[in-house]
This record gives structure tokens, sequence and C-alpha cells, in this order.
């Protein structure tokens, strides 16, 4: 290994002449760029390889010194990649340095020089041949970046945008930043038919299941424009009552009229009254004509027959609706609740998600299971539940919710979770800290533990030093928080008339009673601001040698993180939450710079990505604790064999884990 001593001491300078502590991972990322500015595939660890040879050259040649330029370890860079004859990473590097130079003789303001970098690659003229974008997609990747790199170049401090860089954070969708988007809403259209709002009016204009969801399609098309995540349908049963209810009515009363008429009985039977009736009925199981056939079985006979077939007609228009509509929203990304409507229309309800959701690859299914559905056979939606779970053996975008789980248990309302296993939490600035629909995550972003383990870890030190892991990990997580309070202000700038469907519909909650100048602080500090980490399992195996000690170690490393969060929530009035979702790109990246860095080690980066922090263990009571500290999110992912071991699963993960999916 290198010699510490002399890194520990060597200051850079820098070509403004400033001098800094000597950072060996800015010139391992710094040769990743440049690996992966070309088309050859190459291992993450051939980058450590240069890397290491470039820390044994500077140690070497400045040994007995105390500076070093910028240019120097440059200089050093490229001669180590002409020694290795990597000609074609050398001239990618050259050219890098390059153009580094013309833009900073051109640019003197160093933001404007920053923002440069990023947009000089983006031509046609460097497009890879093989992968032949169209021009819009090539447009759209084009705006992506600029808007990113503004982003960190003249909205984010310095210090934020140098650890996006260097691979400590990521900090998610930065290319919406300047727009002042926010990520994800949860939705329920039943609560929309009880306010004063436009979008109430829209919806009960619908008279047919087919129109409301037409009606409901365009809201969530509408409100994708003004999102750059995920759209969560709360509790998609109850959402349907209303018109389902409405179509069922419509659906007697023809029937009704084609009876009376066909069996001559319209002067004995009074059709007005017995509309009358079906109008007050709330529910399919209230039997409108009791009445009319107390003294005569066969006209009860009949009836029954008509309720029956009303019953069945509905369910199959219900049905196919639905499964057209779930095929129509297959570019959106989004996710249906339901399960836990108690209702007799609602549980036909619940059936016909059931069969629609069949052929919808695009959309997650979440199943909200309760303890009394879970165990008692003598609830109907037990019999829902096996369904459900009987078409989880041929899909696998089926997911499960546990509402007994002390943190979903909730009375007045209903937990949710997104597409992705982000969950929106109670709201810490209010004083009865409820969950509401009509909010959901500002922005995330994510936090590399493992690189801080492997900083102090035995593999590279003669011991773990969990003193200055904890120390890092700390510093770790207010960097993640300055960043997102950066953004949550610049959210906060912008004005309801900048997102008309979001705010003026009244879809974020309170979002009407806005005015046009307000700006928007008051709505969003109900919304959360994520924090991510992923990777636990590689932590673990970094800084303890004892495999019998991990899991107790990755449990005081999730209540350490949990318990700063929620003291970042207290002190600023917001809800910061900790959370499991890292998306696969990110963990990929951030094991990319940790082996550039590092080299390859086992068991964590000797992979493609680092795991998912659901995998630190394979103990629910594990994953459960994970479950309760991370509120903003943890999805844990089971691959199954039998509907044996699904029913074994569903019925051990009660009352532990927060949401389950299962895969076959």
């Amino acid at each position: 290994m290198t010699n510490k001593n002399l890194f520990d001491t060597l200051v850079v300078v820098k070509r403004s002449g400033q001098r800094t502590a000597f950072q060996g991972e800015k010139i391992a990322i710094a040769i990743q760029k440049a690996f992966s500015s070309i088309d050859i595939p190459y291992k993450d660890e051939e980058v450590n390889k240069i890397y290491s040879k470039v820390l044994k050259k500077i140690e070497n040649e400045y040994q007995d010194r105390k500076t070093i330029n910028i240019e120097n370890i440059q200089d050093i860079i490229e001669l180590t990649l002409k020694d290795e004859k990597l000609l074609d990473i050398y001239e990618a590097f050259k050219n890098y340095r390059d153009k580094r130079n013309a833009s900073r003789k051109t640019f003197v303001i160093k933001q404007q020089h920053k923002f440069l970098k990023a947009i000089e690659f983006l031509g046609l003229d460097n497009l890879n041949e093989k992968r032949k974008e169209q021009p819009e997609i090539t447009l759209k990747q084009f705006g992506n970046t600029i808007s990113s790199e503004f982003a960190k170049a003249y909205l984010l401090d310095n210090k934020s945008s140098r650890c996006h860089d260097s691979g400590l954070i990521y900090i998610d969708s930065l290319e919406t930043m300047p727009m002042g988007e926010i990520d994800s809403l949860e939705i329920s259209f039943n609560e929309y038919l009880e306010t004063n709002t436009k979008l109430k009016d829209d919806l009960l204009k619908a008279k047919s299941i087919e129109d409301y969801l037409s009606n409901l399609k365009v809201i969530l098309f509408n409100l994708k424009k003004e999102l750059y995540g995920s759209i969560c349908l709360a509790s998609f049963d109850k959402d349907l009552e209303y018109i389902s209810i409405l179509n069922y009515k419509n659906i007697l009363i023809d029937y009704i009229k084609i009876f009376l008429k066909t069996s001559n009985l319209e002067t004995l039977l009074p059709f007005e009254k017995i509309k009358e009736n079906i109008d007050l009925i709330k529910d399919i199981n209230e039997d409108p004509f009791y009445s009319y056939y107390k003294s005569s079985t066969n006209l009860e006979e009949n009836f029954n027959k008509i309720r029956n077939e009303a019953i069945k007609r509905l369910e199959k228009y219900l049905t196919n609706c639905l499964s057209i509509f779930f095929k129509e929203l297959i570019f959106l990304d989004i996710s249906i609740n339901f399960g836990t409507a108690k209702t007799n229309i609602g549980k036909l309800i619940i059936k016909s998600i059931i069969n629609a959701s069949i052929e919808s690859n695009n959309i997650e299914f979440f199943f909200k299971v309760k303890n009394n559905i879970n165990k008692k056979e003598t609830d109907e939606n037990y019999y829902l539940l096996e369904e459900y779970k009987k078409l989880n053996l041929k899909r696998n975008n089926f997911n499960y919710i546990f509402l007994d789980t002390s943190f979903n248990n909730l009375k007045d309302e209903e937990v949710c979770y997104f597409k992705n296993g982000e969950r929106v939490i109670e709201d810490n600035t209010t004083t009865l800290k409820k969950l509401t629909t009509g909010k959901g995550n500002i922005a995330s972003c994510s936090i590399n533990i493992v690189r801080i383990a492997l900083k102090n870890s035995y593999l590279l030190n003669k011991e773990t030093n969990l003193r200055n892991f904890y120390q890092d990990l700390d510093k770790l997580i207010i960097l993640a928080k300055d960043a997102l309070l950066e953004r949550f202000e610049i959210d906060c700038t912008r004005k309801s008339t900048n997102f008309p469907y979001l705010y003026e519909n009244g879809l974020w909650h309170d979002g009407e009673k806005v005015k046009e100048n307000d700006r928007l602080r008051k709505l969003l500090k109900h919304g959360t601001l994520t924090i991510s980490f992923c990777g636990l399992k590689e932590v673990v195996f970094a800084l303890e040698k004892d495999e019998s000690k991990h899991s107790e170690l990755a449990k005081d490393i999730i209540k350490y993180m949990n318990k700063k969060i929620d003291k970042i929530s207290d002190d600023n009035n917001l809800n910061f939450v900790l959370s499991t979702i890292v998306s696969k790109e990110i963990k990929t990246e951030f094991k990319k710079q940790d082996t550039a860095i590092y080299g390859k080690l086992k068991n964590i980066t000797d992979k493609i990505n680092y795991s998912d922090a659901n995998n630190f263990s394979s103990n629910l009571k594990d994953i459960s604790y994970l479950h309760k500290k991370c509120r903003g999110g943890a999805l844990h992912t089971v691959k199954i064999k039998s509907k044996k071991d699904l029913d074994t699963l569903i019925m051990k993960a009660d009352n532990n884990l927060g949401a389950l999916k299962v895969i076959y």
C-alpha cells in the first residue's frame, strides 16, 4: 500500500493558487470518468489499477516535497495511461484537459466554466453510432444535461455539487431542480368529491364508469407534466365506490323497465316509486323492492334475479373498463393501493381490480393486508386476498402492505406506497402529525455509506475505527440535509400558477387556498425530504470480520441514522425521513466509483452494484426493524417457489414488515 503519511501531509496547489489537502479519491474519480468516456467496455478494478500506479508515481516523486500542483497530478495520470498502453483513454483524458484549458480562457467566471464542462460533448457528432439515438431523444438528453449542470453550477452550494460529483451523495433528478418540480404525490379521488374545486365538478360530470375513468386518466396525465417522479392512488377501491353504485342503480333501473314492460306489470307496480327507492340505495346488498313482494314469492324471486344479474353486469363492465384504464396508464410511473373497502360494492370493486390487473405490467399493485383479513375466513376480504395471491403466482408486480404493523396502523388515515416502495410519513409540521393524502415527496438524496465504511475499515487499516465511521456518517447526513434544504428553498420560491394542475385544483392538500403570488412554503412543508441509503450489507462486511455480529451492527447504524434524521426534522420543522429506496443506476454508480478508489474487495465491490438495504439480513425480524426506522420507504423483495411459500410468508410478515414484494 502507499505511504499514508505522505498523502496525509501533501498539499495540492490549485490553478488559482488556493491550497487544499490531498484527496486521492478525486484522482480515482477523474480516471474513472476517462474510462467511462469511451465506448470500449472495461472492468471497474482496471480503474483502481491505474489509480494505484498514479499514487505510486506521486509517492516516488514527491516523498520529499510538501506540495504538488494540480497540473502535475494530471501529467502523471496521462503518463501512466500511456505507459499502460491505454492510448484511447489517454487521448480521451488529454482532450478533456485541453478543452478545460480553453474553457478557462474563455470564461473567467468559475460557474460559467463549470457549466460549459457538461455540455461540450453533447453534439450529434459525439453520438455512439451503435446506439443510433433519434434526434428527439438526443434533444431531451441535451436539455436534461444542461438543466442538471445549471443546477450544480448556479443553484447548489459548491460543497453539495462537489460531493455529488465525487460520489459521496447523489442528489436525485437534478435536471428538475431549476424548474422547482417535486418528486411524487399520493391521491385519493374519493376525498376530492367532498371539496369545492373544479376537479370535483369534472368528476361528478361522469355518469358512467368509462367516462369517470377517462376523467381520472386526464387528471393523471396532466399531473404527470408537473411531477418528475411517481403517482400513488392511495385507496383506489374507495375511489370507485361513488361511480360504481351510480352505475349499478342505472343498470337496475334499465332492468326494471324491461321487466315491467315484458311482464305487463306496468299498471300494477309504480315504476317512479321503485326508481325513487333505487335512488336511495347506498350499497348493492340493499333491496329496493322489498315492499313490493311481501305477499308474492314469485315476485320476490324475479326481483332477486334482477338484482343478481345487475351485479354480474356491473362487475363485468367494471372489470373491462379497469382493464382498458390500466393499459392506458402504461407510460405513467404509478401504483394502485387497495384492499380495505368494507362495503359490498367496495368488495366487488376489489375483485374487479384484481381481475383487471392481470395484463398490467407497468403498474405496481399493493394489496392492504389486515390481521383479521389474513387469518379469518369469515371476512370476505380474506377470499379476495386469496385471489390476489393466486394471481401473484402469475404476476411479479404484486405487492403487500401490512396495516397491523405499528407504523402502518393508523386509525383515521390510509397508509400507501409508491411504485418504488417510497412512503409518505406522518406530518411533523402539524400538532396531530397525521398522514394525509394530497402530499408527497419533495426530493431525495442518496448517501454512499459504503464509501465511509471502506475509509474506516480493517480491510484498509490495521483495525476498524467505528468512532470515525459514525463521525463520517454524521457529516454525510448533514451533506444530504443541506442539499435537500437548498432544493426545498428553490421549490418554495415557485408560484402555484407554475403548477396549475397540482395546486390550483387542490391535488396537493390545500393547494386551492393558495393565492397567485403566495410562496409555496406553507404547502410544501407538509411533504417529505428523503435521505436514502443502500449497501448496508457491504458496510457491515467492511466494518466487522465476525459475521455473527453483522446483524446487530447493521441495526445500530440504522438506529443512528434514524435518530439523526428525526432530530434534523425537529430542528427544521420539516419532514426529513430515512429510506432504502435507491435506484439501480445510483447503486451502480456508487459501486463503480468506490471500486475505482479501493479496488475489488470480496463481498463489497465484487459485484455490479451495491445491494438494496433490505438485503442486509435474511431474518424477517431484522428487516422489520429496518422498515420501522425507514418510514420513508422500505420494500422487501422475496422470491418464492409455491403458493404454500407465499401463504407462509404473508402470515410471517404480518405485524412485522411495512411492505413486501413477492416474486414467483
